[in-house]
This record gives structure tokens, sequence and C-alpha cells, in this order.
């Protein structure tokens, strides 16, 4: 079974086809390791091969790896021998031939998951194994690997540093995470204000028509009056002297005229015998059409047909034989040998039974074609009566349908002939009604009082809302007036408590950050807001109170070489470190890397050297 890793030491590397080593190289580590060398000699190859044998990328990882592989070849093979804490010698090799990657583990074939869980995921190890790696290449990415792996400060012990008022109040709330509260917290006060600049709309808005209602009241009322005395008068001169008895008798047999005739069934044709009879010449007619001949000489033709097909096999057999007649063959007959003296006899019988087979052929053949002429003399007399039944049929189903559609079109005419009447009667009853209506008023009058009697009614509606509004306009801005005290009640204890909350924020911060505590590096991962309490995300590094920015080349790698520890730190682990351009860099003073070490310098016009260091740093002697 896979287990973690937490301690290693690189002890031998073999390459072939890697960058600039076509053939196999093998190189000897041990604790401290110095390669040295002109530019381009291989140095950065150690480091990338190391790399590229644990997480499948190189040094400095990248999307592409093609530029791995030797420019003659597409076959790489990089083989890892190193010592765990345990003491255990293991065997790591990757081969990667064009596209196919190949991973074993002493032997045995592994896959990239399985080093993830040995050495941890890819950029945790190359944070720790590249210094320049974490802060240069992950870059803002980097806090998110970072934060993932500092030990959560407990809620109580943040609580503990908090003054008694803030502790109090923080104490009553349940959450996970402070940032995200304090973002709802403030999302939700948005919202609060929001609603409130929508309510004091709302009251001043109601203020404002309070006025314009009252006004619009008024005029409705006035109105309503105006309108309510001309209907009065307009009404006394439509009934004076206006005797509509007549008009009401008049009406009233009109009104049962047309409600007789409504009740009176519409005229249907009754088509059901005619439709009756006109299936059944149908069918009768679709049956005869159906019908086809059945020869009665069927059985005689055929046999006189297959006598005379047999009569012609025999003549053409005997004819042939007849042909081949000739002194010292055989006869097929009688088996016996033809002489000069016996083929005349021979040819004269089978002369004799050609002219008996073609006798009987020909007789044959006269009595197949008189049945044949009686055969279709039938044939003709039957399809004369079908078609005779058939043309009958037709006839009477037209006559049949000419019948059906005379008594639809009877009954449709008699059906215009009650609507037309119903619609007479309806427009009668309609003039009656107007007359009645209208009594002594002119039509331009009847028109005047009809839209007076809508302009009333739509008053009355319009007079009850208005005086609703009217008097619930103080109750209703009461209401939101009090919602508002409440609102901005809400509002300040939010505030409150996001003030206590950006000081929690802030103590935690401040606590956490001393888990990341480096000689010269310190990180700042969060600016507090102070006004708002609001809490943004940063990822800055200074070195010796420098921004990372400002630094020098060799006070980068110092840099990186401290957050490459603190990596180790958190993880508890003692990986190797590839320090490279380590001429540039005078003496690393400010952090001693733990584990193994390889250091990687430029000596101008030097081959490729690696050689196994004390302590110090200083090459053994062979």
């Amino acid at each position: 079974m896979i287990q973690p890793i937490k301690q290693f030491r690189v002890t031998r590397l073999t390459i072939s086809g890697f960058k600039g080593y076509a053939d196999q190289k093998t190189f000897q580590f041990g604790g401290m390791n110095v390669i040295s060398g002109h530019m381009g000699v291989g140095k950065s190859s150690i480091a990338d091969a190391i790399a590229f044998a644990i997480t499948g990328v190189g040094f400095y990882a990248g999307a592409k790896i093609d530029y791995l592989y030797h420019q003659d070849t597409r076959d790489l093979l990089v083989e890892l021998e190193f010592e765990d804490e345990s003491g255990k010698v293991r065997t790591l090799a990757r081969h990667r031939k064009d596209d196919k990657m190949d991973i074993t583990l002493d032997g045995v074939r592994i896959g990239q998951g399985d080093l993830t869980t040995m050495f941890g995921e890819r950029d945790l190890f190359l944070s720790m194994f590249n210094p320049q790696y974490f802060i240069n290449v992950l870059g803002s990415k980097g806090r998110n690997l970072l934060e993932r792996y500092l030990p959560e400060v407990p809620k109580a012990e943040v609580l503990a540093q908090l003054s008694d008022q803030t502790r109090a109040l923080l104490e009553k709330q349940e959450f996970l995470s402070a940032e995200a509260y304090s973002k709802q917290l403030r999302e939700q006060v948005t919202d609060i204000e929001k609603d409130m600049v929508y309510i004091q709309g709302q009251i001043d808005l109601h203020a404002s028509q309070q006025k314009e209602q009252a006004q619009e009241l008024m005029e409705a009322q006035v109105r309503h009056t105006q309108l309510q005395e001309r209907i009065g008068e307009l009404e006394c001169k439509r009934t004076t002297g206006f005797d509509g008895n007549s008009l009401n008798d008049r009406l009233a047999d009109l009104y049962a005229r047309y409600e007789e005739l409504q009740r009176e069934k519409p005229e249907i044709a009754d088509t059901e015998s005619l439709d009756a009879q006109i299936r059944a010449v149908a069918e009768k007619v679709a049956g005869r059409k159906a019908d086809t001949y059945q020869s009665k000489y069927a059985d005689a033709l055929a046999q006189a047909q297959a006598r005379i097909h047999k009569l012609s096999v025999e003549l053409k057999q005997t004819k042939h034989i007849h042909d081949g007649l000739k002194a010292g063959v055989k006869c097929p007959m009688c088996r016996q040998t033809i002489t000069e003296q016996t083929l005349p006899q021979v040819k004269g019988e089978f002369t004799a039974s050609l002219r008996r087979i073609q006798a009987e052929g020909c007789q044959l053949t006269a009595q197949f074609k008189e049945v044949q002429e009686l055969d279709a003399k039938a044939r003709a007399v039957f399809e004369q009566y079908r078609e005779d039944d058939i043309a009958a049929g037709e006839a009477k189903l037209k006559e049949l349908s000419g019948q059906r559609a005379q008594a639809v079109e009877q009954a449709e005419k008699q059906r215009n002939l009650r609507q037309q009447e119903l619609e007479r009667l309806h427009s009668e009853i309609q003039s009656t009604e107007l007359d009645r209506e209208c009594g002594m008023l002119s039509q331009e009058e009847i028109e005047e009082l009809n839209s007076a009697r809508t302009e009333f009614a739509e008053l009355n509606a319009k007079i009850e809302v208005l005086s609703k509004l009217v008097q619930a306009s103080p109750e209703a801005a009461g209401k939101q007036e009090q919602d508002i005290k409440q609102m901005q009640a809400s509002i300040q204890q939010k505030k409150e408590l996001l003030s206590a909350l950006a000081f929690y924020i802030s103590k935690r911060v401040e606590l956490n950050f001393s888990k990341l505590k480096m000689n010269r590096v310190s990180i700042t991962l969060y600016d507090v807001v102070k006004s708002t309490g609001e809490v943004k995300d940063v990822f800055r590094f200074v070195y010796g109170g420098r921004d990372y920015i400002c630094l020098s080349h060799s006070e980068r790698i110092r840099a990186g070489l401290e957050v490459a520890e603190l990596i180790k730190r958190l993880l508890g682990v003692v990986y190797p470190t590839f320090i490279d351009d380590v001429e540039s860099v005078p003496v690393i003073d400010n952090v001693r890397p733990t584990g193994q070490v390889f250091i990687a310098k430029v000596i101008k016009g030097a081959a490729l050297q690696v050689q196994v260091a004390d302590n110090t740093g200083v090459p053994k002697a062979a």
C-alpha cells in the first residue's frame, strides 16, 4: 500500500534521451551536492530530471514537457534512486516514449496519483524543491495552497483575545467563516438600506398624492352631483306624456314568438333509409367488381397441354434416334447391332413411329384449340354479365345519392328559413325596446342620457376608491415610519456586529500570522478595511522590510529558501532543496536548509562536475 514519505534523499540519478543527454548518464549524490560547470552543460537538467521523476513536469513545471526530450529522440528515461526515512533504498523510474508515460516503483507499475500520495501534490513538492517556485511561479495561487495547510485557529482562542463587549456580542453568533458571515451581514445592510429608501419614497409619494387625491375627490363629487341632476331631467322628459303600454304588449308578443321558434327543433334530413340502401347497393357493386372468372375447362386444358408436351418430347427423342441410325450401331430399343441388311427395316419402323406421334399431336392440338375457344367464349359471357351488373349498380347508387342530396338540401332550406325568422324577430325586438327606452327623447338626448349613466357609474367607483385612499394615507404613512425606525435599529445592530467581526478577523489573522514567522521574510495574506470591517485578500512578500518586487536576484533566492523551509515545517517533512544560480549569492546567512541540498553554480569554461560536499558546501576530496 502506498504511504506518504516524510523524509528522503536522492542517492543516484540515471537519465537518457533527456534534454542534452542523448546517451545514458548516471550521477551519485550525498547530503550536500555541488553541481558546477559552464552555462548549458546540463546543471539545470539534473534539477528538471529529479522534478520530472516525482511530479511528471520540470523544475519550473509548465504545461508542455516536450522540451525535456533530447532533440534526436522521442524516448526518454529518468531513474531515481532514493533513501526514505526508514533507510530503505527505493527506485523510481519514469519512461516516456512519444506521448505514452510509464511509471514504476521498485519494478511495480504505479500512477501519478500514487506519487502524489507519497510526496504530496505537485505544487507543494516543487515549492520545497525549487525555492523560486512558490513566489515566482505560483504567484497569487500560492495563497490558496498555503492557507490549506495553515492550522485553523480555534474560535474560542480568538474570542479569548478580544474585549469583553466584543466577545459577548460574538459568542451569541454561530458562524463557520467570519469573512462569509461579514459578507452576508453587509449584503443584509445594503438590502435594508434599499428598502428604507423605497419606503421613504413611498411616504413622500403618499404625502404628495394625498393632496392630489383630496382635490380629485372634491372635483369628482361636484361632477357626480351635476350628472345626477341631468339624468333626473332627461328621465322626467322621457316618461312625461309617453304611453309605453302598447310597446310592452308588442314586446311580449315578439318575445313569445321568438322563444317558441327557438324551442322548435331544427329540420334534420331523414336519410337513414336512403343511407342503408346506398350501403347495400355499394356492397353489391363492390362484390361484383371483385368477382373473377372461374373456368370449367381448366382441367381439360391442363391435361391436353401436358399430353402435347409429352408427345413433343417423345417426337424429339424418336427423331434423334432415327437420324442417328446406321450400320454398326446398336438399336436403342432392341439393343441389337444394326447391319446393312437390317438398317432399312429399322429406319422404317422409326419412321412409322414418327408419323404416329405427329398424327396424335395434330389431333390433340386441334382438340386443345377447340377447348380454348369454348373457354374464351365462356369468359366473354362472364365479363359482359359482370359489367352489366356493375353499370346497373352504379346507376342505382347515383339515383339514391341524388335522392339523399335532395333531402339534405330541403332540410337545410327549412333551417335557413327558421334562422332568418329568428334574426328578423330579434331585430324587431331591439327596435321596439329602443323605442320604449327613448320615450319622448330625441336620438341625441338618449345618447346623452346613456353617456351620463355610464359616467355616473364610473364616478361612483372612483369616489369610493379616492375616499378610501384619502382616509388610509395617514395610517399607512404612520406604519411606514415605524418600519423605517425598526430598519434603522436593525442596521445599527448589524453594523455593531460587523465591527466586532472586523476585530475578530484582525485578531485571528494576527494569531495565524504568528505561525508563518520566518527569519527575514514576512507574508501578508489579509488587509482589513477598518472603516467597513471588510477583509480583502492580498498576497505580498517582504524581505528585510522591502517588498519582494524590489529585491535583487540573490535576495530573492534567500527569500525563496525561507519560504521553502516554511512549507516543509507546515507539512512536517524533510525534502531535498535545489538552489540554482548560487554563484550570485555571496552567502546564505538567513536560513539553513533542512534535508538534502543541491547547489548549482556557473564556472566559466568548466565542464559539468557533480561533487558531494561537506556541510560547509566545500567539495570533499576524491
